[in-house]
């Protein structure tokens, strides 16, 4: 007979499906952090980053997983203080749960010190 999950798991082995069935929610969670650390280490880094309209990219510096972009860029029309910046992202390279279409996610982590502020 088969597992009363079987529809759920997928293509996970029998095996690690029972285990993680006897795991409790902590242990669980810490499961789910671990495989989507994997993931992101496994993730292929992005290869096509460009700067948009206005935007200047500073530095490219791929990591293990992820790549890390330093840029300035332009805000609204008229404004006499652009660019701004440079502000520090974090980017990967994520696969679209519909459709499986590479996309670059990113994400803001600050802006970056200069050591000659202007």
């Amino acid at each position: 007979m088969g597992h009363p999950n079987s529809g759920i798991n997928g293509d996970l082995p029998e095996s690690i499906a029972e285990d993680l069935q006897a795991l409790d929610d902590e242990a669980l969670r810490d499961v789910v952090s671990y495989a989507q650390q994997l993931l992101r280490e496994r993730a292929p880094q992005p290869s096509h980053i460009e700067a948009a309209p206005g935007e200047e990219i500073i530095s490219i510096e791929e990591q293990g997983g992820y790549t890390l972009v330093t840029k300035t860029q332009k805000c609204a029309e008229g404004c006499e203080d652009c660019p701004h910046g440079p502000y520090l992202y974090l980017v990967r390279e994520e696969h679209s749960p519909v459709d499986h279409e590479p996309t670059l996610h990113w994400v803001f982590l600050g802006r970056v010190d200069q050591s000659n502020p202007e």
